[in-house]
Order: structure tokens, then sequence, then C-alpha cells
């Protein structure tokens, strides 16, 4: 008698092999990425990268107000006589828009990096230096110098 008794609790605790559903791809995606469970420990961790994030936010928002007032000066800087081909006033809104493009990269760029950073910290990890910062970094300093050359080249 007792050998059935113990037959039936190890039939009980027995694991058994989930069966995959429809949704379990959504609920790991859901509970990795959207809807993080943080303990007190790991917050600090998860509060600097949003703080990260903060940051390249207010990074593409400079870049793109750059853009805004690059476009109110050049239009600004009306001559009596403009050059139709090459001033200030033709180049003015494609170099803003250039500058207003680079603030959604930039952004996007922080939102890639973000995703990427927390889905490594859930898993234990960490994703350190990376790609995006120079890219950023090269790129302003690629639109700078063009911006450069602009303000010196065009005849004013």
């Amino acid at each position: 008698m007792p050998d059935d008794l113990d037959l039936d609790e190890a039939r009980r605790y027995r694991l058994r092999r989930q069966r995959p559903r429809w949704y379990d791809p959504i609920k790991k995606f859901w509970t990795r990425q959207i809807s993080v469970t943080v303990s007190g420990r790991e917050a600090r961790d998860h509060l600097a990268l949003e703080r990260t994030f903060l940051g390249y936010l207010r990074t593409a928002v400079m870049i793109s107000m750059a853009g805004t007032i690059i476009a109110q000066f050049f239009r600004l800087q009306h001559s009596v006589n403009p050059d139709v081909n090459l001033g200030y006033f033709v180049v003015g809104t494609p170099l803003a828009a250039v500058f207003v493009g680079s603030s959604v990269v930039v952004v996007l760029v922080g939102a890639f990096r973000f995703w990427r950073q927390q889905n490594a910290m859930v898993r234990g990890k960490v994703h350190a230096g990376g790609w995006e910062i120079s890219l950023i970094m090269v790129w302003s300093v690629v639109v700078c110098i063009f911006l450069f050359g602009t303000m010196v080249g065009i005849p004013g």
C-alpha cells in the first residue's frame, strides 16, 4: 500500500512539458520588452538607461532647434538681388531639413539602443560602448563641417 501512495505522489509532482500556445511569443515579448519587472537592486540600472534615452532625446531636440534657427536665419537673410542658384534663401530650407532629419535619426538610434540595452539587462548582460555613439558623433561633425562650408562658400 505505501508503494501505491508514493507512485501517486510521484505522478502528481512529475514535470510535464507544456504545449506551446499561440500567444507564447507575444507573452514573452511583453514580459521582456514592455512590462519589465525590476527588483529594487536593479532599478538603478534601469533608471540610468532611461536617463540615457532622455539624453538622446535632448540631443535630438537641440539638433531640431538648430535646423529651425537655420531655416529662419537663412530666410531672413534675403538680399535685394538674391542668387537664385546658390544663396542663403535657396540653401536654407534643404539645410534645415538635413538638421531636422538628423534629429529624427538620433531619436531612432537612441530608441534602438534603449531597447537593446533593456533586453540585455533583463537577461543579466550589458552592452558596453557601441556604434551608436560613434555614428552620432561622426554625423554631427560632418553636418557641422557642411554648415560651415555653406556659410563660408555662399557669397553674401
